[in-house]
């Protein structure tokens, strides 16, 4: 962690673009705060202001029952000004009301007192970070307006916390079978407002001990965290465009099983965006924390050799010896039967792109991280590319990546991510794994090839984090056959999304390493 790189980011031509960039996040989220305010203070607000419960309660049984018989927008509008949003959005008028949502709004009319009191302040309170937290990572604006800026923060990261916490105990009185998706979004509330919370903290003691970098990452981080709600709405509408034919509630579950990677994603793309508009400074030292966990790494390296080892080894049985998910019985207890159907027909018909796939990630994992070892040792000098050993490696961890995420891609593709495919949930986790992994496979050779050693690293452990997702989604399987989760829940998929949605938690360290890492130092 401790070299300095021997090239800079990009320069001022390409300011432009992170500009529009940031802008573009900070409107999307502006407009789903927007949207949430007038939810809330309509829909939310309205059984605890009114007088007599049962009333309102009838009232929106009747409203839903005349949604049912004419999907007008003024019908819809009168029920959710939410829902109408969505639908004026939506290819289809009826696809939103003939969903679960609207089932699921009149249980929100009806739930208890205290339940509709903890989410109207939970939404209120979270209101502030949609609205204004896009906007911090603004570098003009930052600069033009810094009271604003820091005003804005405070509120931040007092209104976060709480309302994260007015979340937990809504999740606390609240069964997952009465949230609209159930178990998994149960789960992910709790993870993702964990995690909120802890990067808030952190953000708080970075800027404390004058840490810029660090409290900019962080703040990324805490601020990708609290995008759950508005990412699940925009993306039910730009799947519903590409995706006209598959059921509302299959694409739900599909959100929110690429939802992790989705929102760490859109907190980097704000790190690297604002990267650019710091000077370089390759001096810095590294946090205390950094450095202690560059040598719990060394010292535990014996110990993620054999992980390593352990989940290419999942991966070759599976796909070598078998044909995914179906091979595992395990997979025949959590995994819809259509899925594993599906999945073993496509592997089946592939057998070279599959053991392509497993081949290439078990090269690139165990070559990666053993680069990576290489790269972090404190001795290791500037001219560490100059050893042809060292960049002989760092190719063929960039050719297997690259493998692999082409592989990964063309099966989830065939599996059921094209249109005219019912069985999207499948193919959803290999296209969006190897997606990822082929972007920063590509990230890691545009790197080496400009010789910057600080984002080759950081592309590396973004890699490292991604290449076991299919073999982490097998291992999740079989470790969640051992819980009692009902077998409706699973009818649904949700097993398998459970599964599938925590294969990419890597991800967090891999964010935890960019915002401490060298490339960071270096540009803050």
């Amino acid at each position: 962690m401790s070299t300095p790189s021997t090239s800079t980011l990009p320069g001022a031509s390409h300011r432009w673009w992170t500009q529009f960039h940031i802008v573009l996040i900070a409107l999307a989220m502006s407009f789903t705060g927007w949207l949430a305010l007038r939810e809330g203070s309509t829909r939310y607000l309205a059984p605890l202001k009114a007088h007599d419960a049962q009333e309102i309660q009838q009232e929106a049984i009747r409203q839903a029952k005349l949604l049912r018989e004419s999907a007008s927008l003024d019908n819809i509008a009168r029920y959710s000004p939410e829902l109408a949003t969505l639908t004026k959005g939506s290819p289809d008028a009826r696809r939103f009301v003939d969903s679960k949502l609207v089932e699921h709004g009149l249980y929100l009319a009806q739930m208890p007192r205290l339940n509709q009191v903890l989410l109207a302040a939970h939404i209120f309170t979270g209101v502030a970070c949609m609205l204004l937290g896009g906007w911090q990572f603004w570098p003009a604006f930052r600069q033009r307006f810094m009271r604003l800026h820091r005003l804005i923060g405070g509120i931040y990261v007092l209104t976060v916390p709480i309302s994260v916490l007015l979340a937990f105990a809504y999740l606390g009185v609240t069964p997952p079978h009465r949230l609209y998706t159930q178990l998994t979004a149960w789960v992910a509330l709790w993870m993702f407002g964990s995690l909120a919370l802890l990067s808030v903290f952190m953000a708080v003691r970075a800027l404390r001990q004058k840490r810029i970098h660090e409290h900019m990452g962080f703040m990324a981080l805490s601020f990708a965290c609290m995008l759950v709600a508005p990412m699940l709405r925009l993306n039910w509408v730009a799947l519903a465009w590409l995706f006209p034919h598959i059921d509302q509630e299959t694409l739900s579950l599909v959100t929110m099983a690429i939802m992790l990677p989705e929102c760490l994603l859109i907190g980097y793309s704000l790190m690297l965006a604002n990267r650019q508009y710091h000077r370089t400074l390759s001096r810095r030292p590294m946090a205390p924390l950094a450095s202690l966990s560059t040598r719990w790494f060394e010292t535990l390296s014996p110990l993620l050799y054999l992980l390593s080892a352990g989940l290419a080894a999942v991966l070759l049985r599976h796909l070598v010896n078998g044909t995914g998910l179906s091979s595992s019985l395990s997979a025949h207890q959590l995994v819809n039967a259509a899925l594993l159907s599906r999945e073993d027909t496509v592997l089946s018909a592939h057998p070279v792109v599959r053991i392509t796939f497993a081949v290439a990630v078990a090269l690139a994992l165990t070559g990666g991280l053993h680069l990576l070892r290489r790269l972090l040792q404190p001795a290791q000098p500037a001219q560490a590319l100059d050893h042809k050993a060292v960049k002989g490696q760092a190719v063929v961890v960039w050719a297997s990546a690259t493998m692999a995420g082409l592989s990964a891609t063309r099966l989830g593709w065939d599996m059921g991510l094209a249109a005219d495919r019912q069985w999207l949930s499948g193919g959803a986790l290999l296209t969006t794994g190897g997606l990822l992994v082929l972007g920063f496979a590509t990230a890691f050779g545009l790197a080496l090839g400009r010789r910057h050693l600080g984002m080759m690293k950081e592309c590396l452990v973004f890699l490292l984090s991604l290449l076991p997702f299919y073999a982490l989604t097998l291992v999740n399987v079989w470790a969640l056959q051992w819980l009692p989760i009902p077998p409706d829940y699973i009818a649904q998929g949700q097993g398998y999304v459970l599964a599938a949605g925590s294969s990419m938690v890597l991800m967090v360290g891999a964010m935890f390493y960019a915002i401490f890492g060298q490339a960071g130092r270096e540009h803050g």
